[in-house]
């Protein structure tokens, strides 16, 4: 056995055996943990493979999310991770945030926790050398940064890009990009090579995805970071394409949320926050107007989302711009309305954006301070929140609405379910800051509607990844579907311990098949988002311990039910109690889902 962190730190000899602490903890009253010495297992491992291999394959996404919820959330040491200088820090963001649901889940269901916004994190990157050494991947060659695949698969990146992402993603004017005058600008197509990556069938790029984007990326980045392009409209145009790439969990210096700020930053020095419709006075051509609107709303939608995704502040206040809605002569290219954009999508979309920003600024620490001076104001905006979600499903083009019809549906229409669910589910897991001095019936009235419609929304969720793998269309999902599988997650994990508590064995059991079903898209949505590989491993963990569990509780009722017998009864297995209570051999409706045997199911 390798010596515990207190053992290494006084250089003593550890005596400890397996699932027991050692002597010296044992006397000193401490917590006895080994992580010192997976620590350094780690980096011998990570000397024995490339530095590129270990930030490509995704490796600290599978791992940090699940590190967090098991050594950070559940103990009141900071140094939980070490004192070294690669210690990092995570914000956990407004109540709003997926990574806030969890901490609170954790201090629901396994005693109170310190409250606090901040927590150590694991590591997920080597901590690197003063000086950089020769084999540093920012010193990239002149030749390298301009290299293109070859032409017929950089055709089927393009083609890939303009058919399935481009059209719910107009920020391109795609009869300029595809003109044989002149090329693209070499920024542009590297970026939109990058995210032709992620949705493109093409037998090269399924067998290496990871390593194709991230090999386009940095050459995307290169030229981005030597500002290799005047034109800085389309520095804002690869900052939004650049959300499509992800870099690890590190979701503060770099992925959606630091690259919409990027963008932001570059489009308010542009002007583009400012009225720029056709009756706007302005000397600025109408098909660069029109462009330019594209980019401002795309990326006043993905503040939006990758504020929800992260937890933290919306870096577009609404007064600060005067720019009108989308209207459908934006998406005139050229004499015609753009027959690759689907405009409908993208008007319905920003609005539902706005309608999110909203539940946003409801969970914001502004808010919370207008709440103390009166508890009330919480439910009633909430309430009107929830009437506009309401609004705007029912005034939904019936192509948008109806999905239910998988062999049918396109992706967009699937996205935009997706996303009003996500939005539902954020603002009825929202409970009162600000707790009244009574608690009414009608207060407990709201919360058990809120509790039933958050279920249904992680239903609907799950049903929506069902049908967009059902389609194969998975891989067009924005970042968002992180923030939709996690939150999802969040809900259906908390119902199955809910149930566990009050030992509902059938409720237990329901939650735990949704959970599973949902876990089966996380590992499928893992192939294009390395961060879904995080959430699978971090709620597979929970749901086995579930499974256990129940199994007990399970065991334990019927032995408490057996009738008392003079003689003494023969000792019966878990297996032929769980069969006796529900009958071998059979098929059982638990909820929507039909299991053959439910003690197969139950089999760890």
């Amino acid at each position: 056995m390798p010596a515990c962190d207190t053992c290494y730190r006084r250089k003593v000899r550890c005596v400890s055996e397996a699932n027991r602490p050692c002597l010296a903890c044992m006397r000193s009253k401490v917590e006895c943990t080994f992580l010192l010495a997976e620590r350094h297992a780690a980096r011998r491992r990570q000397k024995r493979r490339p530095q590129e291999q270990l930030n490509d394959d995704g490796s600290a996404d599978r791992t940090a999310l699940a590190q967090f919820q098991q050594q950070s959330i559940r103990t009141s040491s900071w140094r939980v991770f070490g004192d070294g200088p690669n210690m990092r820090i995570a914000y956990i963001g407004t109540p709003a945030s997926n990574l806030a649901q969890l901490v609170a889940d954790e201090a629901r269901f396994d005693g109170p926790h310190a409250a606090s916004l901040h927590f150590p994190f694991p590591s997920i990157r080597p901590l690197l050398p003063w000086k950089p050494d020769g084999d540093v991947r920012m010193l990239r060659s002149v030749d390298e940064i301009g290299s293109l695949p070859s032409p017929d698969l950089r055709q089927s990146l393009i083609d890939a890009f303009f058919e399935k992402v481009h059209p719910g993603f107009p920020i391109i004017n795609e009869r300029e990009f595809r003109s044989s005058d002149h090329p693209p600008p070499l920024l542009l197509l590297q970026a939109v090579l990058l995210v032709g990556a992620q949705v493109c069938e093409h037998a090269k790029i399924s067998q290496s995805r990871g390593l194709v984007k991230a090999a386009i990326f940095r050459r995307a980045k290169a030229l981005f970071d030597l500002r290799y392009e005047n034109d800085r409209m389309h520095l804002v145009q690869a900052a939004l394409l650049f959300t499509w790439q992800s870099e690890g969990a590190d979701d503060v210096s770099s992925n959606a949320y630091y690259w919409v700020g990027v963008a932001c930053r570059i489009a308010f020095g542009l002007g583009m926050h400012r009225n720029l419709a056709v009756a706007a006075k302005s000397r600025m051509p109408a098909d660069e107007r029109r462009i330019y609107r594209r980019i401002w709303w795309t990326l006043v939608q993905l503040d939006v989302l990758a504020s929800l995704h992260t937890g933290r502040p919306l870096m577009i206040a609404a007064e600060d711009c005067d720019q009108p809605p989308l209207q459908e002569n934006d998406f005139i290219e050229g004499t015609e309305l753009s027959r690759g954009v689907d405009a409908e999508f993208c008007i319905q979309h920003s609005v539902l954006c706005d309608i999110t920003a909203q539940i946003l600024r409801l969970a914001s620490p502004g808010a919370a301070r207008e709440f103390a001076s009166d508890p009330s104001l919480f439910e009633t905006r909430k309430s009107t929140l929830d009437m506009q979600l309401n609004r705007w499903f029912l005034q939904l083009p019936a192509r948008l609405a109806d999905t239910h019809r998988r062999e049918r549906t396109t992706f967009l229409p699937l996205q935009l379910q997706m996303h009003y669910h996500m939005a539902l589910l954020h603002l009825h897991r929202l409970k009162q800051p600000v707790p009244s001095p009574s608690s009414s019936s009608s207060s407990i009235h709201t919360r058990v509607v809120s509790d039933e419609i958050c279920r249904s929304a992680a239903v609907s969720i799950a049903s929506t990844f069902d049908s967009l793998i059902a389609t194969n269309q998975l891989s067009q999902c924005w970042f968002t579907c992180l923030t939709s599988l996690l939150a999802a997650a969040i809900q259906l994990s908390s119902e199955a311990r809910s149930a566990l508590q009050t030992n509902n064995s059938t409720l237990e059991i329901q939650a735990q098949a949704r959970l599973e079903r949902l876990l089966t898209t996380a590992s499928v949505a893992g192939r294009f988002w390395p961060g879904a590989d995080g959430i699978y491993s971090l709620y597979s963990d929970l749901l086995q311990q579930l499974k256990r569990d129940t199994k007990v509780n399970l065991a334990v009722s019927l032995e408490s039910q057996t009738p008392s017998v003079p003689t003494e009864p023969t000792p019966m297995a878990g297996e032929e109690e769980l069969a006796m209570l529900f009958g071998a051999g059979q098929t059982y409706e638990i909820g929507d889902i039909a299991w053959p045997e439910l003690e197969d199911y139950l089999q760890i």
